[in-house]
């Protein structure tokens, strides 16, 4: 038997011998011939992968180019550097593969799965966990997500929608009849005037449609519900400044060091929660059965009155900044054209909106409010012949993909015609242009947004003439979404019927 086992064991180093000298040759002969025929090819392209240091990945780095703030010019340059998509590891033990190719992005899309699954930010998971506390459909995942989905897409995204149209016209009526009246008192004066607290206005017109649309406009003409909203709108704003600041530090660590900034945005957390649940309960009892509203709609598919609660208040959330900064971006690419205002003053005379279509399009470009989109990918992918392992954040670097020229010519040019221009033929890809992302999990208040943006940005073409008062020029930071990095000042002066005659 000891001989048999020798033998068994000499047959098994020769075999093994001889596949290390095929495996020798078979390389040699890769190098040194270059037929098609005998090339190897790899089954997948191997990703470009960014080296960092153990558990900290490339966090060095980011702090080096400003930190989070920055965070989407960081990735600029990396994708500058490495292509549509490369690996890096941000921090932590997993990589996230960074996407900035159209056709790459909308493959994303076409694989997110049944139950898309995207990243949440950690302070907001943390706080949730360590309280126990259920979020709306912005937290929901799994068949919950998908059945509340379903509820509302038939309520916010398809079909007729022109229930809506009177609470978002009202709401930003009020909003312009308050600046037309400022602007005509400082026209008085040989003055004109310019918007005080820009960013704290939108916020509030934000909110204040979302409530209309909830639970009808009549309960904005309450006083009390008035008083909430306005310390509510404080509340709301001061969570998204103490949310950025803890993008850069686990929050976990934060509370076990009890720094203040987990403590003011727990504080502020509490408080939002706290106030959002009195104001639902404050427009119940104010609204009137017979408007058309969104609450009445919820109630009568059946969703029960708690969850409702819950997802009005996470869309206040959501939608407070998102809505506002885009507006602000809009008003600002529009106050730098004087021709512009007037060209869209003129199509709207004649009840067009291509241009002012073209011009959101713009903003939202140059300016995603998200600069980033993250899917987890539910299983194993092949993305523009790249493989990318089950579980991988992937993320769509939106800021990117909307300034290449290989998707938009003149990329940095704001040309509101390239959106509706069908015989332009300057480079245009619109998925590389996704603020509200496709697919299943796309942004639930997109049309809510659209018609705000269109309403306020069209008005505001027609009845004033808008000019930028900032003396530098105006860039973006990220503080969870892109902001202006400086106080935005835009100035008003009324039209006049000369100026509207000859546009």
């Amino acid at each position: 038997m000891g001989r048999w086992s020798l033998l068994r064991w000499a047959l098994q180093l020769l075999k093994t011998l001889l596949l290390r000298i095929m495996c020798h040759f078979r390389s040699e002969l890769h190098s040194s011939y270059t037929a098609q025929s005998l090339q190897i090819v790899p089954k997948y392209e191997p990703i470009p992968r960014i080296k960092g240091l153990p558990v900290l990945g490339t966090l060095l780095d980011i702090i080096a180019a400003g930190g989070a703030p920055n965070l989407h010019k960081y990735v600029d340059a990396r994708h500058r550097q490495y292509g549509a998509i490369y690996r890096e590891r941000l921090g932590g033990t997993k990589d996230a593969v960074f996407i900035a190719s159209a056709q790459l992005m909308r493959s994303v899309f076409q694989q997110e799965g049944h139950y898309p699954q995207h990243p949440l930010p950690d302070a907001w998971v943390y706080y949730n966990k360590q309280h126990a506390c259920q979020r709306g459909l912005f937290f929901m995942e799994g068949a919950e997500w998908l059945h509340n989905r379903r509820i509302l897409n038939r309520l916010l995204l398809n079909g007729n929608l022109n229930w809506m149209d009177a609470h978002i016209e009202r709401c930003t009526q009020q909003l312009l009849d308050k600046w037309r009246g400022q602007t005509a008192q400082a026209a008085l004066l040989g003055e004109h005037y310019e918007l005080p607290q820009l960013e704290q206005q939108l916020y509030r017109w934000s909110i204040e449609v979302l409530c209309g649309i909830m639970f009808g406009v009549h309960v904005l003409s309450c006083e009390r519900i008035q008083d909430a909203l306005t310390e509510f709108t404080q509340i709301v704003h001061k969570v998204f400044e103490h949310s950025s600041k803890l993008m850069s530090l686990p929050p976990r660590l934060a509370q076990l060091l009890r720094l203040r900034i987990w403590r003011d945005f727990e504080h502020n957390v509490d408080e939002v929660l706290q106030q959002g649940a009195a104001i639902i309960e404050l427009c119940i009892g104010a609204q009137q059965t017979q408007e058309q509203a969104l609450y009445q709609r919820l109630l009568a598919a059946a969703v029960p009155a708690e969850l409702i609660r819950r997802i009005f208040v996470d869309l206040v959330i959501a939608a407070g900044d998102t809505t506002a900064f885009s507006s602000q971006w809009a008003l600002y690419l529009l106050s730098l054209d004087s021709q512009l205002q007037q060209r869209i003053a003129q199509e709207r005379a004649l009840g067009e909106s291509q241009l002012l279509h073209g011009l959101i399009k713009e903003a939202l470009r140059l300016y995603p409010v998200a600069p980033f989109i993250g899917r987890y990918m539910p299983q194993d992918a092949q993305i523009g012949g790249h493989f990318i392992e089950k579980d991988t954040l992937v993320l769509l670097s939106l800021y990117t993909a909307g300034r290449d020229p290989a998707h938009f010519e003149q990329p940095l040019r704001v040309m509101p015609e390239r959106w509706y221009q069908s015989d332009s033929q300057q480079t245009h890809q619109p998925h590389a242009s996704l603020p509200f992302a496709i697919g299943q999990r796309s942004c639930i208040g997109r049309r809510v947004a659209l018609k705000q943006l269109h309403l306020l940005l069209g008005k505001c073409a027609a009845e004033f003439q808008l000019q930028c008062l900032n003396e530098q020029p105006v860039d973006s930071v990220l503080r969870m979404v892109t902001v202006p990095d400086q106080t935005l000042r835009l100035a008003l002066t009324l039209q006049t019927k000369s100026t509207c005659h000859n546009c």
